[in-house]
């Protein structure tokens, strides 16, 4: 079984409705390869009254055979059952077990009145038991439309508090540091930048080899393990792949907002907007605006490619196989080292919003989480948060190779007063500068650093341990 890693939450959440004395219907999705299976089987380890059936594309007939032998090895009396979903689902929950029933989905797509058939069990004969089902998926607009869109047979039938809906997502840096601890923080960051905080890509990574030799190895090789990853993840979710290749790699050039993206890709503006509804349902691209405006109210929200694996897929290896294949041993030295630094800085520029919050913790609450803020004349700022008194906390993050200079607190001294922001007390607003770089800082600016008390500098390193402490 695969390493279980950070789902601690997630798994109380679950064995909490297992103890229950009522009937309990309890939904888990998100993405594949986010570990949705290593939780449900570890939530059920060492019980005695719990099926698991992990569905599998094939014919109705099939999948029910496959169903009765799984719940036989439990409850040996369901071979009696007649075999049809109704009665086997009804024989379960009269025992009160606890069923979990993996990748549901495929089980809908050969018996479409499955979701109905699941209600009428939980409305008559489930409710007086103490059962438990667990439904899990990997396609996210399905799940959803079975179990939670309004219109969906479950609706309502899910368990209400938190605990009934599961939406399983990557792991947090602090947990993807367990994959790579022989790193320094540096290659932390950057291994972090490359494979993100997906579990199955995470356990592709070994640190007993260097960060060249991992994405040579899993990426850019043709036989590498991940290296037709995003294609096959965009083909068994998405029709009209084409576009969706389009529009990401669009994204990967640097176009963010909707019309520059549509441009990038050579679709319509009109149309653009479906592509990156859908690839925002699937978790890999999300939807960002500036701090302290409110998103309801805006109009200057960007996109950005949210999974790290998917965006160095398309910045790297999309359309570039055969030439990494012409340069060999030296493909990842001359065509992705130089460009990693920059690559990896807008998620070095993420996890120094959230140290932030551990760094300036015991000084400040802060109102809003972290983020970065832009506006129309092209200023940006990496690090905006928001505090409960009168205080802009505001900093920038750099990963490149040099020291940082005086001239990036100038510029962050200057572009401040531009954040749109106004403490509730309603006075000027104060500013506290906090720079972070992967290469340390310039004498003049820990000069500067020194003599004031509005100024702080933390280093990669700082990063890493306020963040895994």
């Amino acid at each position: 079984m695969a390493r279980f890693v950070d789902r601690e939450r997630e798994l109380e959440r679950l064995q909490a409705l297992y103890e229950t004395d009522d009937a309990t219907l309890a939904v888990v999705y998100g993405r594949r390869r986010m570990g949705k299976t290593t939780l449900v089987l570890e939530s059920i380890k060492g019980r005695e009254d719990a099926v698991y059936y992990q569905a599998t594309r094939g014919s109705a007939e099939q999948q029910i055979e496959s169903f009765v032998s799984d719940a036989a090895a439990v409850y040996p009396g369901i071979t009696r059952i007649r075999e049809d979903w109704e009665s086997l689902f009804g024989y379960l929950a009269e025992e009160d077990a606890v069923v979990v029933i993996d990748e549901f989905p495929y089980l809908v797509e050969q018996t479409d009145e499955l979701p109905s058939i699941l209600q009428r069990v939980w409305d008559h004969t489930a409710s007086e038991t103490a059962t438990t089902f667990v439904l899990t998926g990997s396609a996210i607009g399905m799940m959803y439309e079975y179990t939670l869109d309004g219109s969906g047979p479950l609706y309502g039938r899910v368990a209400k508090d938190p605990n009934g809906r599961l939406d399983v997502g990557p792991l947090p840096f602090e947990a993807a540091l367990s994959f790579f601890p022989a790193y320094t923080p540096a290659e932390q960051v950057m291994t972090y930048g490359v494979f993100g905080g997906t579990p199955e890509y995470l356990r592709a990574v070994r640190d007993d080899e260097s960060l060249d030799e991992n994405v040579t190895r899993t990426l850019l090789r043709r036989d590498g393990s991940l290296h037709e990853e995003p294609e096959n993840v965009l083909h068994r979710e998405v029709d009209e792949v084409d576009r969706y290749f389009a529009v990401l790699k669009s994204m990967a050039e640097g176009n963010r907002t909707p019309n520059e993206i549509a441009q990038g890709a050579g679709i319509t503006s009109g149309s653009v907007g479906y592509y990156l509804s859908r690839l925002r349902d699937l978790r890999i691209i999300e939807q960002h605006y500036p701090a302290t405006v409110d998103p309801d109210r805006s109009r200057k929200g960007r996109y950005r490619t949210s999974d790290p694996l998917f965006r160095f897929w398309f910045r790297f290896v999309y359309g570039r196989t055969a030439r990494y294949e012409v340069y060999g041993n030296d493909a990842y030295a001359d065509l992705v080292e130089p460009e990693l630094p920059d690559f990896v800085s807008g998620t070095f520029e993420r996890l120094c919003q959230e140290a932030i919050l551990y760094e300036y913790g015991d000084q400040y609450r802060f109102v809003e989480e972290p983020s970065n803020w832009w506006n129309g004349n092209g200023q940006e700022i990496d690090i905006v948060a928001p505090t409960d008194e009168d205080t802009l906390v505001v900093g920038e993050a750099k990963f490149r190779q040099q020291p940082v200079g005086y001239d990036v607190l100038n510029q962050l001294e200057n572009e401040a007063p531009l954040v749109d922001w106004v403490p509730d007390s309603g006075g000027e607003p104060k500013y506290r500068y906090a720079l972070f770089s992967r290469s340390g800082f310039n004498r003049s600016l820990k000069e500067s650093a020194e003599e004031r008390d509005d100024i702080r500098l933390f280093s990669v390193n700082d990063v890493v341990r306020a963040l895994s402490d």
